[in-house]
C-alpha cells in the first residue's frame, strides 16, 4: 500500500509547494509505479517543518497505520524530514519495520534500495537542510532590516510603543503613557533603586503591566535594557 504524505507551513507556503501540487507529484509517482489506485492521503496544514513527523497530526496517524510492506510516498523530502540528519535516521528506523520511503522528486522507487539512490537521497537531504536554513536567515535579516527602519516585524510591541499600520506598513511609534513608565524605570535605575522598589513605587503610581499586574524584575531589567539600546 501506498501512503501519500503531504505538508505546507506558514514558511513555506510561498514556494509553490501546495498540497495539490504535491498530490500531484505523489499520484503521478503511484502511476509510474503501476499503483495508481492504492494511495491512502495524508496531509498536515500549516504545520513546520521543524516538528517531527511523529509529532505532527497527520503524521503521527500515518506512521501508526504504517505495515511492513508499505511505502511512504513524498514530493520533496523536507516535506517529511526537519534536517538532513533527521530524514536519515527516520529512514532507517523505517526500513527496520519493512517500510519504504520515495521521493517524487528522485523517482519511484524506495531511497535505501541501491546505493546510487541511497547516496543521492543524502545528498538531498543535506540540501532541503541547507535551503531551509537560507530561508530562516533571510527572514531574520528582513525582520532586522524592517526594524532598523522603525518598522515593526510582527508580535506584541515593546513596552513604550504602540503599533501603527498593518502588515507591510506597521511601523511603531511611541505610546506616551507606557513611555513614562519606561522613563521612571530608568531613572530609579540610575539612582540604584533595586527592582523590587521600582516594582513597588510602579505599582503605587499605578503603573501596571499591559496583563494589569505588577511589574516584576526580569520584566523591568529587560526593559530598561532594551531602552538602552534604543528600540
Amino acid at each position: 500500500m501506498l501512503f501519500g504524505y503531504t505538508r505546507y507551513s506558514t514558511v513555506g507556503q510561498g514556494d509553490g509547494t501546495t498540497i495539490a501540487d504535491q498530490q500531484n507529484k505523489i499520484r503521478g509517482c503511484a502511476m509510474m509505479r503501476g499503483q495508481a489506485g492504492e494511495i491512502v492521503m495524508y496531509a498536515d496544514k500549516a504545520v513546520s517543518g521543524s516538528i517531527p513527523l511523529a509529532s505532527r497530526p497527520e503524521g503521527k496517524k500515518m506512521l501508526a497505520d504504517l505495515q511492513p510492506g508499505d511505502l511512504i510516498v513524498a514530493a520533496k523530502c523536507d516535506r517529511l524530514f526537519r534536517s538532513a540528519s533527521d530524514a536519515l535516521a527516520t529512514v532507517e528506523q523505517l526500513k527496520k519495520r519493512g517500510i519504504g520511503v520515495i521521493l517524487a522528486d528522485i523517482g519511484p522507487d524506495p531511497v535505501t534500495e541501491n546505493g546510487t539512490a541511497k547516496l543521492f537521497f543524502s545528498l538531498l537531504a543535506s540540501f532541503a537542510e541547507w535551503e531551509k536554513c537560507r530561508i530562516l536567515e533571510r527572514m531574520d535579516d528582513g525582520r532586522r532590516g524592517k526594524r532598523a527602519r522603525g518598522g515593526h516585524a510582527g508580535g506584541s510591541p515593546p513596552i513604550g510603543y504602540a503599533v501603527e499600520g498593518h502588515g507591510r506598513e506597521a511601523k511603531l511609534v511611541p505610546d506616551p503613557a507606557e513611555q513614562e513608565i519606561v522613563a521612571l524605570m530608568k531613572r530609579r535605575r540610575s539612582e540604584r533603586k533595586s527592582y523590587f522598589e521600582i516594582s513597588r513605587e510602579l505599582t503605587q503610581r499605578g503603573m501596571l503591566s499591559r496583563a494589569g499586574t505588577p511589574f516584576s524584575g526580569p520584566q523591568i531589567l529587560r526593559i530598561t535594557r532594551r531602552a538602552d539600546a534604543h528600540v
